[in-house]
């Protein structure tokens, strides 16, 4: 096994071990029925007297320029309130829409050209129904200006491509297609590493663009009223659905608006988003919703796109090149890897794309292994193919697991005794998870080398097993607020869009279980009003969440004990809370209820105390896959699917299980069918719809086994960790895929049947 350091997080209760609703299983969750019983509102649920409905303009080319725009006739529909060009006075003079955390590159809330088909451009119509937005958007005479598109990250870096953005910000250096200077990384020296290797080889990875698909289309919703808190400026208050862990659109519809801070005059409305994560293109209907609403007097006005449109967000493209050399007994010594990454056409995230790590991604995955001769370079180019969100799974783990699957499949070894061998760990995590996840597999009985097993049915047999981790870069301060009201109930607002992961449920049994009351007695409600922009919430961050709602929790705990202490007349240490009664320790027959002992409220807001970035990760998971592959068909099924987890403390089981089910049914999907494919000839999407675009049914669903893992080494409350980016990793099923085939590494996702049958030798590729 590789180097190994023991990490012991800081705060208190992580030894906790008398847990009366924590972890335990008869607890739905307000979230949760909520969802189920069809309460749930999101954006496209809203509605309010005099709502009004607006759509953009598109553009139906791969890259083009407005060259003229005639809207008269549109302007003259019945129901048509609005129609504002790119030509507006207010829009041009309003301030560039950054589509990501980092002031690079920028593009006007709604310009005159298109920089991907699909794109919002020109004019957007504010009218009664989307029925006449439609016929409104059709009476708009443009002539455009067909411009040269690239969709291919590597068509962009290549010398002599068309210069899609020639300044993308006149502040920066980053011209052209290069989305800034490569990213270069290094450690030791990868050459001399090459001459200790006993063997060098070359592992080709690529994935394609995938849409982020979510149930329904998307929409926003936005109007202005009143402030209810009696701002002495008398200016109107700005209610808009927003993913609230992008506090970023707060200040700039702020400043759209001519408003100071957001923090005085922006509110999220939606407590529901449906999981579009990190959604750039969506996040503009954040944008225009509002700006519409105001030019209209401050009426409600629902930003709405189509099914079509909504596949405009998209995970990026990716190719990688890894050269590894290793040693006869298995150990990592040298790694070189060229990267080549999409942004879209805004720049995304930019190199923040693919895992939010200042490292490139890749060199953050072999940095965490025993290497001590590591090269990274990364280098990013924007396209005409869409617009680039986050790209969930943690990517960076991708490269260094197929790297461990290749060496095991030259050296012939166990491709999990590879793992153990070369990766650096925080112990007992991945060692717990191994274990767990070998006997939960059978691992034993099912592992074999590439190519060794056939089923009784005649198809090819195969295994795979891979490791990842919970980072701590999500440990970002969290703002909780509780009170005690004379009803003896504990209140606790929240502000921010629901994504999914089922936070406020979370931290619903972390309070009552400080507090030693009954879970219903703890009210977690949805307030818009309550302004606490925070990203504590978000994606694998649930368990900042969970540490600053125990750390309130604790603080609270403290001033009842207190009140009720001096209401006995002992002292605090004299008395407990149990079950919302102050009792009495040396005589619990002496009790008080905490009901009409008065308001009590206390504000927390602080992260775990773990460090932000190490050279050791933290707690860990391990997945296997097991596939029967057709050698007629080329048609892969996935079998079994175990993923041992480590989070640190279960605190909501049912939700905690139900991320991982996800997360691999969002795998499977992309390892073996989803790819959004562009006409090379136009830069126009063509499988933009449910029928083309094929994401998993309940019938294509494969066996889950989600095996919890307990080690309390996360920084959450009682040691937990985070959930969410770790398991959405397609190719962990391209490792199983070459166990049974015995051939290449099949090296572009998805593993369709085409490119199963030509590694098998059937058909030329």
């Amino acid at each position: 096994m590789g180097e190994t350091s023991v990490w012991e997080p800081e705060g208190a209760n992580q030894d906790r071990t008398d847990f009366k609703v924590v972890g335990t299983w008869d607890h739905p969750g307000r979230q949760s029925w909520d969802m189920v019983s069809g309460a749930a509102k999101y954006p496209t649920d809203l509605w309010m007297e005099g709502t009004l409905t607006a759509m953009a303009l598109r553009c139906p080319y791969g890259h083009a320029k407005v060259k003229s725009l005639d809207i008269a006739d549109a302007e003259k529909i019945e129901g048509v309130k609005l129609v504002l060009t790119y030509e507006d006075e207010e829009l041009a003079s309003m301030p560039k829409y950054r589509p990501a955390y980092f002031e690079f590159g920028g593009s006007p809330l709604l310009g005159d050209e298109a920089e991907f088909e699909g794109d919002e451009v020109g004019a957007v119509v504010v009218a009664v129904n989307e029925e006449v937005c439609k016929q409104a958007l059709a009476a708009i005479k443009v002539e455009w200006e067909v411009l040269p598109f690239i969709l291919d990250a590597r068509e962009a870096a290549k010398p002599g491509a068309p210069i899609l953005r020639p300044e993308m910000n006149p502040d920066s250096n980053m011209t052209g297609n290069t989305f800034g200077a490569a990213v270069e990384w290094e450690q030791g020296c990868v050459e001399d590493g090459f001459k200790e290797a006993d063997h060098i080889e070359v592992v080709d990875y690529g994935r394609p663009m995938w849409s982020q698909f979510r149930p329904m289309p998307p929409a926003y919703f936005s109007y202005w009223a009143d402030d209810p808190w009696g701002n002495p400026d008398g200016e109107k208050m700005c209610y808009v659905t927003n993913h609230a862990h992008f506090p970023s659109n707060g200040p700039i519809v702020s400043a759209f608006m001519g408003a100071g801070s957001h923090a005085d005059k922006y509110r999220a409305l939606s407590p529901y988003m449906a999981a579009r994560y990190c959604d750039f293109v969506e996040k503009r209907g954040a944008q225009f919703a509002p700006v519409l609403s105001k030019r209209l007097g401050g009426v409600p006005v629902r930003y709405v796109q189509s099914r079509r449109e909504s596949f405009d967000a998209a995970v990026p493209q990716t190719y990688l090149t890894v050269r590894i050399g290793f040693k006869d007994d298995g150990t990592l010594v040298a790694v070189q890897s060229e990267n080549v990454h999409q942004t879209g056409a805004r720049g995304g995230y930019g190199d923040k794309t693919h895992g939010h790590l200042v490292l490139p991604p890749n060199a953050q995955g072999f940095k965490q292994t025993v290497s001590p001769n590591v090269y990274s370079e990364m280098a990013y180019y924007v396209t005409n193919g869409a617009c680039t969100t986050a790209d969930p799974g943690q990517p960076m783990y991708e490269p260094v697991n197929l790297a461990f699957a290749k060496m095991a499949d030259v050296l012939g070894m166990d491709v999990s005794d590879v793992i153990m061998k070369n990766v650096r760990v925080t112990d007992p995590s991945l060692t717990a998870c191994m274990d767990a996840a070998r006997e939960a597999f059978d691992w034993a009985d099912k592992w074999h080398l590439a190519g060794e097993r056939t089923l009784e049915d005649g198809r090819l047999h195969g295994v795979s097993c891979r490791y990842a981790a919970s980072q701590t870069w999500g440990m970002i301060s969290y703002n909780i607020n509780l009170r005690m009201g004379v009803d003896g109930k504990i209140y606790m607002p929240y502000a921010e869009a629901l994504i999914g992961t089922y936070w406020p449920d979370a931290v619903q049994l972390v309070i009552a279980e400080e507090l030693g009351c009954k879970l219903e007695d703890v009210i977690v409600y949805y307030a818009p009003n309550y302004n606490n922009w925070q990203e504590g919430d978000a994606a694998d961050r649930g368990s900042t969440c969970t540490w600053a709602a125990k750390e309130a929790a604790v603080l609270l705990r403290q001033q009842i004990l207190a009140t009720g202490a001096a209401a006995m007349g002992v002292t605090a240490d004299e008395v407990d809370l149990v079950d919302s009664l102050i009792t009495l320790k040396a005589d619990p027959t002496k009790q008080m209820p905490i009901v009409g002992m008065g308001q009590l409220a206390v504000g927390y807001c602080g992260k775990p105390k773990v460090p932000f970035q190490n050279d050791v990760i933290r707690t860990m998971n391990v997945d296997m896959c097991e596939v029967a592959v057709d050698p007629e068909t080329g048609l892969v099924e996935i079998l079994d699917y175990v993923v041992a987890h480590d989070f640190g403390k279960v605190i909501r089981p049912s939700s905690a299980l139900g991320q991982i089910e996800n997360a691999i049914t969002m795998n499977s999907g992309r390892a073996l069918r989803e790819e959004l494919i562009w006409d090379e000839a136009t830069g126009v999407l063509l499988n933009g719809n449910m029928y083309d675009y094929k994401v998993p049914t309940i019938l294509d669903q494969p066996k889950i086994e989600p095996v919890p893992v307990e080690t309390r080494c996360g920084g959450g409350a009682y040691g937990s960790t985070g959930v969410a980016h770790a398991h959405a990793n397609p190719g962990l099923v391209g490792q199983a895929i070459q166990n049974a085939t015995g051939g290449d590494f099949i090296d572009m996702v998805p593993y369709t049947p085409d490119k199963v049958l030509a590694v098998l030798g059937k058909i030329e590729q």
